[in-house]
């Protein structure tokens, strides 16, 4: 009875313990010294690291106390969130070092300079190592594991600490990104209890809608460091250009039931433009790591489902930069205490494997230094031999037609360190015509060449077939920019240092009859919503004409805007004035024509001009709605083209008059929130005059419900007559899965989704197998994947197939109003240029759009 006694009274000791606040020495190796004079998070915070999630203010607030208190560091902001908040960098390294910081960055910038390294010392030169946490803010383990590794590297004290700073200068990135983590801490912080539930049905491990793991916009951040959609993305590239660090941790979390992955990750699914050396020598830090997990007993995994294909990720981008990019995954508690498969998971056991992971990597690095730097030569080095011995010597491009999106797209390449040069003659190959007027060239020969050809190169050959992100990336296509790589040197002009926006300008008779510009240009839709909001009446022409009169002399397309110069609420003066500033800031140029009686075509006051409206949008959120696809459609509008756009819960159309809504917009999602009430209000709000657009899964709800009538093809099957061990079966399935490739869409270019568009084939990114089927009675072909349609990328043949002459997009009219769907991305993360007008038309131009039964649009 005794001994039962003292089992049950230990056990609920055990328990007790296991619940009781942790102290710092938990976290910290053992036997190590610290200075008393540096504050300990919980000096400054009040709380014991795990105690509480950790805010985005008092994790900033605390790294520039620990730069105030300690000669080892020093604080280097670089950007700011969308929401204002700070990023920024705790730099780590000796006193001796910190006094002479410049001079030890610039030459570590000499070492990946192949016309300059031959010259370095590396002996007598630190690494470089950053530490970067939580660029997903809902996986707060990294986040609140920066405070640890900030506090040791300012007060642990012994020789070894010493000669690490010595050889080392370590980049602390507390938070990747400070809005995500503000809204998870709040939500997780509001619903912790005194007497905290693990149960996983707590409503603390279910966050509200869209979640903390996305930015203001819900773009994941982790996805961007190629695109540079985001502010925080183009601080940090600008800063790991400037670095170029030798070793980039990457601090995530995953599935709670998991254990803890670091990487190498998959070796079959490497990017082949990633030198081989980079695989051994992550696998070499990872003992490093193994060893630190072992001695707190922590289970771990490594080699298995992730991989570092896509360099657009926090622990791939440094891999195409010369560096070594670790990936940490840990099983998420998503609050502070959690029932798993392999017990009870508690937020300091994830912090504290966070935090020693860091340590290791910083050892590790410490360690194998010369190895490292001498990598990080080599590859550039290397990369500058290959450009000499390549078929194509430069990348030529550019859009006669829109120089704004030619802007966009040369800043992008700069914020990588790509060096972009003014093409010195015209240059012309096969239908391709590029003028020294508006076009540029890269050279494959500077620092980096495998960044270059990542970017330029369309890719169809692949080792494996399974990819944890999509298969390619291609810029000049997500652009739909007109280039070319060519084989000589010849036509390299100049550098461009700073690119400026090209303004347009007004031309224009001194008294116009009317004013016209084209929708050529990527900000014309800018343009005109200035001109609406102002209340300017506008028509857009649905046909072609030509103008010839004195000094103007111009073919004139589909979509051309029209301002009246007569009939208006402004005075000629005022619309003058808005004109030109629209000109100046959105880069159109504004024609004034002297009469409306055209060369040749439709004149101005044709009936083929049709009056545009200001759209009053809507847009339904929340619910099971996908937040990436309204996130991008909010950035867009909200960023780009200044259209306020109205988001309300799906679950409170019931309550909205909307009759004051010109268009309504359903982004990828299920919509089982919205009862047959809700139903009949959306289709009687459509048949009276509405204009609905529907992105991409969300057409399976329309149709499901009888809004429109679409099939969808059948998925494609693996293939089962072949022998398929079972550890294998799920990767026979992988085949037929589209994580992100680039397919081929025929336009009909007198479409009114189609404005502003000249070449009748663009490239459009398609991220899921589905495919939806003609109607050969009812559907005209005006947007169809053309009939070999993969341009880079994976599919499998058999879904290529599936696609082949499907359409991309339908328009039904429903009474008065028009559906229309948009099957595939047309905003993939922000950086789909090329498409993003496609969506922008059906918006603006939906309500136009004639469903008659012509063929062509005209």
């Amino acid at each position: 009875m005794k001994k039962a006694t003292s089992l049950i009274l230990f056990l609920l000791l055990s328990i007790v313990n296991f619940a009781q606040k942790v102290d710092l020495n938990y976290y910290l190796p053992e036997n190590i010294s610290l200075n008393l004079e540096i504050p300990t998070p919980e000096d400054f915070l009040g709380f014991q690291v795990g105690e509480w999630h950790v805010s985005h203010d008092q994790l900033t607030a605390y790294m520039r106390l620990l730069a105030a208190k300690s000669d080892r560091a020093v604080i280097q902001e670089y950007g700011r969130s969308y929401e204002n908040k700070t990023l920024l960098h705790l730099i780590f390294t000796s006193p001796d070092n910190q006094s002479k910081l410049y001079e030890l960055k610039k030459a570590h910038q000499d070492l990946c300079d192949p016309t300059k390294s031959s010259n370095t010392d590396i002996s007598s030169m630190p690494v470089v190592i950053l530490l970067g946490y939580s660029v997903h803010g809902n996986e707060a383990s990294g986040a609140n594991a920066s405070l640890l590794s900030a506090y040791y590297l300012a007060a642990a004290e012994g020789d070894e600490i010493e000669k690490v700073l010595e050889n080392s200068i370590i980049l602390i990135d507390p938070c990747l990104n400070p809005d995500g983590l503000t809204r998870f801490t709040t939500w997780a912080n509001m619903y912790k209890s005194q007497q905290i539930s693990p149960d996983p049905n707590n409503l603390a491990f279910s966050e509200a809608w869209p979640g903390g793991r996305t930015n203001h916009y819900w773009f994941d951040l982790n996805r961007d460091y190629l695109l540079l959609t985001n502010p925080e993305s183009k601080g940090r590239v600008q800063k790991l250009q400037e670095w170029r660090p030798n070793v980039v941790t990457d601090h995530h979390e995953m599935g709670s039931n998991s254990s803890f992955f670091f990487q190498p990750g998959v070796k079959s699914r490497n990017n082949p433009l990633t030198p081989d050396k980079n695989y051994t020598l992550t696998k070499k830090i990872a003992s490093y790591h193994s060893d630190a997990l072992n001695k707190i007993g922590s289970l771990y995994f490594s080699e298995e489902i992730f991989d570092d294909y896509y360099f657009g990720k926090g622990s791939s981008y440094p891999d195409i930069n010369g560096g070594i990019g670790i990936l940490f995954e840990q099983a998420s508690v998503r609050g502070f205490e959690r029932e798993t498969v392999n017990g009870k998971l508690t937020f300091p056991f994830a912090i504290r494997n966070q935090f020693r992971v860091s340590l290791s990597t910083i050892n590790a690095a410490h360690v194998l230094k010369d190895e490292l730097l001498n990598y990080q030569k080599e590859f550039f080095t290397s990369g500058i031999k290959e450009a000499s011995k390549s078929t194509v010597k430069a990348y030529v491009f550019g859009d006669r037609y829109d120089h704004g999106k030619t802007y966009e797209f040369i800043k992008l390449l700069q914020g990588h360190n790509i060096q972009v040069h003014n093409l010195s003659n015209n240059y012309q190959t096969g239908n391709l015509e590029f003028s020294t007027n508006d076009s540029y060239i890269v050279p494959m020969e500077q620092e980096n060449f495998r960044l270059i050809r990542s970017f330029f190169e369309p890719v169809n050959k692949f080792k494996d077939s399974i990819f944890y992100d999509v298969s390619t990336w291609n810029l000049p296509m997500s652009f739909n920019m007109p280039y070319a790589g060519i084989s000589n040197k010849n036509n390299i002009g100049g550098i461009i240092n700073n690119i400026d926006f090209q303004p347009g300008e007004i031309i224009s008779e001194k008294i116009p009859y009317a004013y016209v510009f084209k929708w050529d240009e990527y900000y014309a839709p800018r343009a005109l919503f200035k001109l609406l909001k102002a209340g300017v009446t506008v028509k857009v022409s649905t046909s072609e004409f030509t103008y010839n009169e004195k000094d103007i002399k111009e073919d004139f397309g589909y979509g051309t805007i029209l301002i009246p110069a007569t009939n208006q609420k402004l005075s000629h003066d005022k619309i003058s004035k808005l004109l030109k500033k629209c000109a100046i800031e959105d880069g159109i140029d504004i024609y004034g024509l002297k009469t409306g009686w055209n060369s040749d075509g439709i004149d101005l006051g044709s009936p083929k001009f049709i009056a545009v409206n200001y759209p009053k949008v809507l847009m339904l959120v929340g619910g099971r709605i996908s937040s990436r696809d309204a996130g991008e459609i909010w950035h867009l509008f909200d960023t780009r083209y200044k259209l306020p756009i109205t988001m309300t819960e799906v679950t409170r159309l019931s309550r909205l008059n909307l009759s004051k809504y010109t268009s309504i917009i359903l982004p990828g999602g299920s919509y089982n929130e919205l009862d047959d009430t809700d139903i009949s209000k959306l289709k009687n709000w459509v048949k009276s005059g509405g204009n609905l657009i529907a992105y991409k899964s969300a057409n399976q709800w329309l149709s499901s419900n009888k809004f429109i009538k679409i099939k969808y093809k059948k998925g494609a099957k693996p293939d089962t007559s072949a022998q398929i061990n079972y550890a294998n079966k799920s990767k026979e399935y992988s085949k037929q899965i589209i994580s992100g490739a680039i397919f081929e869409v025929n336009l009909d270019l007198s479409h009114p989704l189609a404005y502003g568009y000249h070449n009748s084939k663009i490239p459009v990114f398609k991220t899921t197998a589905n495919v939806v089927e003609f109607s050969e009675s009812t559907d005209y072909k005006w947007f169809n994947y053309s009939e070999s349609p993969l341009l880079s990328g994976y599919a499998s043949d058999a879904n290529i197939k599936q696609i082949a002459k499907t359409p991309f997009l339908l328009v039904n009219a429903m009474g008065a109003g028009k559906i229309i769907s948009i099957f595939d991305n047309t905003n993939f993360r922000g950086v789909w240029y090329g498409t993003n007008k496609i969506f922008c038309n059906a918006l603006i131009f939906g309500p136009i759009i004639n469903t008659g039964r012509s063929r062509y649009y005209e």
